[in-house]
């Protein structure tokens, strides 16, 4: 091998050729170190020992045995080498671990875009004293607008821009960010790789500083009292903040776009009872599909389960049930069936939606709950698991898409359920809540959704909102109580505190390695909540007793996940001029906390059955000249049916007579022949 050297930031990094023959994902770790030189001298493995107060780095990225010969690059790769002081037991098989690069640059040779790739195992030190000291990966290449890094990178100089890696821990939930930080050029060639066969080992590398910011990552959300698609529904906005050093700013100009990347899925329905017979009764049945259907589409009732859910369950006439949606309540029943729950939580008591009361006081689940259920959930995986989290998370928890509204997909990235990515531009992609009044209902558009009163008095009443997507904290933008800061600003009046912390800390310098910071507000998507009441029934033989609802103890909630969420870059406009900043954050997981519904309760106040007699009188005052006509009108619509059906049996009767006419016609005429 022929060790080229050079150095980077504090820590000094290595790069091999080799022989054609040699594979180079076979190499062992520790061999490939102690073979060679850093900075003139030999490796020595005392200048990285154990410690627990440093993270992990990089301190060695490999170009081996590169050609401009397509036919030569069999051996191609880039390779790492990771020293882990802690000696954290790092995932060898996770796709959680990549490694971000640039994939693009402008004319002035700048990148312009960074991409992950995944990073795959190659080694480590097993045991002995240096157990898990040394890790070694190769970059999984892809292509990338049609082209791999062989065909990207100029043949005389290759160039390798290195933000970050991500790398996981085995237990932990989400992988790791690390800075990396490096603009490494390799020039000449490998041994037997140049356009001289016969030459000698010339490669070469040198190294750069990469700007590159590091960010902390926290999530919060918002969501409105109703929405444009009527009963049950909100917008949820979901939002993250950090940090961002003010010289980036000052140097470059306004934050105009934002890069992330995540996946992103919709649960299917999440049940919150107070109801604990109803509850322990049910439980057996969670991801149980309750039977088989009839030529209808509905289940049988199971008397096992005993209890039944409906949304707007009531007697339809006819001796037919129905209801808007429902669980168990047998094939007496239209509804929409649900065949099988696979969420239930059970809590002390449910009231309405407050968005600056505590979760659990309303009888909501929290984030860290919901997440926790949904990572230990293991009753099925009819549907198979997600691509994500070594296939660990059942992919019957959530549906079989995303909100059509939230799907994207044009030159800035892909909304999509499953892998998304987007590059949001603080003057295009608004982020819109549109709410229930800005829609102007119909009076039978407010009955329906909202109840007679509702069609009195106009729907319950919202603005919507538009936002940008990017927002820079100002000092007047948390100043007040922490309800009129989370009106404000659009976020749960729970994380109101930590973003003042936040805010403080970003605007104080402490010490000389401290610098001021500005905190940045990214909205990055607008999505539909769903959370409806659910009444609990007591069936029996299949017919609904209206003394046996239970009303107010229970109810049904869907939202939008949002699993490893990342930033990839940050773009800067100044005058025009655009200055790409990679991002060094660790992903995370934005799952949001399940509230109650707003209007829990569609019952009528008392001043509102008023005024709707009030009215109903008037209207009878009014009419009262033309009731008549009215009343015979409506008998006549009342008896049209039945004069229709009368006609049709007639109708029916007279052609089955001519028909029977035609028939002994028929004989006698045949009788006479014979005669």
């Amino acid at each position: 091998m022929v060790v080229c050297t050079f150095f980077m930031a504090v820590h000094p990094t290595v790069a091999f050729a080799a022989e054609r023959e040699i594979s180079y994902d076979t190499t062992n770790v520790l061999d490939d170190l102690t073979s060679s030189t850093a900075n003139g001298e030999p490796f020595d493995i005392t200048d990285y020992p154990f410690d627990e107060s440093k993270a992990a780095q990089v301190i060695s990225f490999v170009e081996y045995c590169y050609s401009y010969k397509a036919n030569l690059r069999d051996n191609y790769g880039l390779y790492i080498y990771v020293y882990n002081p802690q000696g954290l037991n790092i995932s060898t098989n996770s796709k959680s671990n990549k490694i971000q690069m640039a994939t693009s640059y402008d004319s002035e040779g700048n990148p312009n875009d960074y991409q992950k790739f995944n990073l795959e195992f190659c080694s480590k030190v097993e045991d002995g004293d240096y157990k898990n000291l040394f890790y070694k990966f190769k970059v999984v290449d892809r292509e990338v607008n049609g082209t791999t890094f062989a065909q990207r990178v100029n043949s005389n100089a290759r160039r390798y821009d290195v933000s970050g890696i991500e790398l996981l821990t085995y237990g932990a939930d989400t992988a790791t960010e690390y800075y990396v930080g490096g603009t490494y050029i390799f020039t000449g060639y490998a041994e037997g790789y140049g356009a001289d066969a016969n030459a000698k080992n010339t490669l070469n590398c040198s190294i750069e500083k990469l700007e590159t910011v590091e960010l902390a990552v926290k999530h919060t959300f918002y969501r409105s009292q109703t929405s444009s698609l009527g009963a049950g529904h909100q917008n949820q906005l979901d939002t993250v903040y950090f940090s961002v050093p003010k010289r980036f700013i000052e140097e470059y100009g306004r934050l105009q776009r934002i890069k992330a990347e995540w996946y992103e899925y919709k649960t299917k329905e999440i049940l919150v009872t107070s109801h604990s017979d109803f509850y322990n009764k049910a439980s057996p049945y969670i991801g149980v599909n309750l039977g088989p259907k009839d030529q209808f589409g509905m289940q049988s009732y199971n008397e096992n389960i005993y209890y039944s859910l409906g949304i707007n369950a009531g007697d339809a006439g006819g001796g037919m049930n129905m209801a808007k949606w429902g669980w168990n309540l047998g094939n007496g029943f239209l509804h929409v069936p649900c065949e099988a729950l696979y969420y239930m939580f059970l809590v002390d008591s449910i009231s309405e939606y407050d968005p600056y009361a505590s979760v659990v006081d309303i009888g909501g689940v929290q984030s860290n709950d919901l997440y926790e259920y949904i990572k230990n959930y293991n009753k099925t995986f009819e549907n198979g698991t997600l691509p994500i989290k070594n296939g660990s998370i059942s992919a019957d928890l959530f549906e079989s898409d995303i909100d059509d509204s939230r799907k994207i997909d044009n030159e800035n990235g892909k909304i999509q359920q499953g892998y998304s990515y987007y590059d949001f531009d603080a003057d295009v992609d608004l982020q819109t809540l549109k709410s229930w009044s800005d829609t102007s209902p119909s009076f039978w558009e407010n009955w329906i959704n909202f109840g007679l009163g509702a069609a009195f008095t106009g729907g319950p009443n919202e603005e919507s909102k538009t936002v940008a997507p990017i927002q820079i904290l100002k000092a007047s933008d948390i100043q007040g109580t922490n309800t009129e800061i989370a009106s404000r600003l659009l976020i749960n009046s729970a994380d109101v505190d930590l973003l003042k912390a936040e805010y403080n800390d970003a605007v104080t310098v402490n010490g000389i390695n401290d610098e001021e910071k500005v905190v940045v507000l990214f909205r990055f998507a607008t999505s539909d909540y769903y959370s409806e009441g659910v009444d609990i029934m007591e069936l029996g033989e299949g017919f609904l007793w209206s003394d046996k609802y239970t009303k107010g103890q229970a109810y049904i909630a869907q939202e939008s996940v949002f699993f490893d969420f990342d930033i990839i870059q940050l773009t800067f406009n100044k005058d025009g001029v655009y200055t790409v900043i990679p991002v060094v954050a660790s992903p995370i997981d934005v799952v949001s906390d399940i509230t109650p519904p707003v209007f829990l309760d569609d019952g009528l106040e008392w001043w509102q059955i008023v005024l709707a007699v009030l009215l109903i009188i008037l209207l009878v005052i009014i009419l009262w000249p033309i009731m008549p006509y009215i009343v015979k009108g409506l008998w006549w619509l009342i008896c049209l049916p039945f004069k229709l059906i009368k006609l049709l049996i007639d109708s029916i009767s007279k052609g089955v007579k001519k028909r029977k006419e035609k028939k002994q016609e028929k004989l006698k005429n045949k009788e006479n022949k014979e005669v």
